[in-house]
């Protein structure tokens, strides 16, 4: 994407944004800027240059208000999209998007999703956990993760990847068990965790090894606020511990190279140029 488009794209992105922070004051939710977003808030004041997402995370408790929230009070603009209100949306997360817009990434065109795919921001739940790493922890991503595959590969069958015998046995034993059910069998499995005074949170949906994401509630809590983009949103505590703990030396530039977006197949950010089917 050019310079120009890539401006447009953050503009939508930060009306998402608006529209997210805004349904967490109403309701009193806590909420972060995470990963790229908040190392560029760090770094930039901002958007990283060359990134095309935001990623926001919420503590258990507030992410599944919000998700009960987006679901009962619908937006004329903004929609909720998640495995709850989209049986082939397989991944543990939430996204918020822009129904009058369209962001078609690589990945995405093998996924007919049934919410459509506008341009979106990412909201993760972090889960509690009571060590930073235990073997049962290591048992529960590695679950919660494999249940992520599973629904993928039964959302869409179609989908060619090289196969082990044992997933293929498994994926024929699953036949008969509705997408849904493996979601709700893959939450509880991130809730195992009930203890709100656990003195962890974990990000079980973040593309990291779930033991780099297993950080104090302290570094998080309470939230501070932060520029981005000109405006004051909300970020983790400590986000030098944070940052440090995923990226090492964060405020150095990546090479060239490395400074990718993600190239999507169709971008359209005019409402104008939507073909509805």
């Amino acid at each position: 994407m050019d310079n120009e488009l890539i401006k447009k794209l953050h503009l939508k992105q930060i009306e998402i944004l608006d529209y997210i922070v805004d349904v967490c004051s109403k309701n009193n939710l806590v909420y972060f800027l995470i990963a790229g977003t908040l190392l560029g808030a760090v770094r930039h004041g901002g958007f990283i240059p060359w990134d095309d997402d935001i990623d926001i995370a919420m503590p258990r408790k507030d992410y599944n208000k919000f998700i009960d929230i987006c679901e009962r009070e619908k937006d004329g603009k903004f929609i909720l999209h998640c495995g709850k209100v989209d049986k082939k949306y397989y991944l543990p997360y939430a996204k918020i998007r822009n129904k009058f817009t369209l962001f078609e990434e690589a990945t995405d065109n093998n996924y007919n999703y049934n919410i459509g795919k506008g341009v979106c921001i990412d909201i993760f739940p972090l889960d509690n956990a009571r060590k930073e790493k235990s073997l049962l922890q290591t048992i529960q991503a590695k679950t919660a993760k494999n249940l992520q595959r599973i629904r993928r590969l039964k959302n869409f069958p179609f989908i060619k990847r090289k196969r082990s015998l044992l997933k293929r046995i498994f994926c024929k034993l699953i036949f008969f068990i509705d997408s849904y059910t493996l979601l709700i069998l893959q939450e509880k499995i991130m809730q195992l965790n009930k203890d709100d005074s656990s003195k962890y949170f974990v990000n079980l949906g973040s593309q990291y090894n779930y033991k780099k994401q297993t950080i104090e509630k302290k570094r998080y809590l309470p939230a501070k606020d932060i520029k981005f983009e000109g405006k004051i949103y909300k970020a983790p505590n400590d986000y030098d511990h944070i940052l440090t703990r995923i990226y090492g030396d964060y405020m150095k530039l990546p090479p060239e190279e490395k400074r990718v977006t993600h190239n999507p197949l169709k971008i359209i950010l005019d409402e104008s140029e939507l073909v509805y089917e």
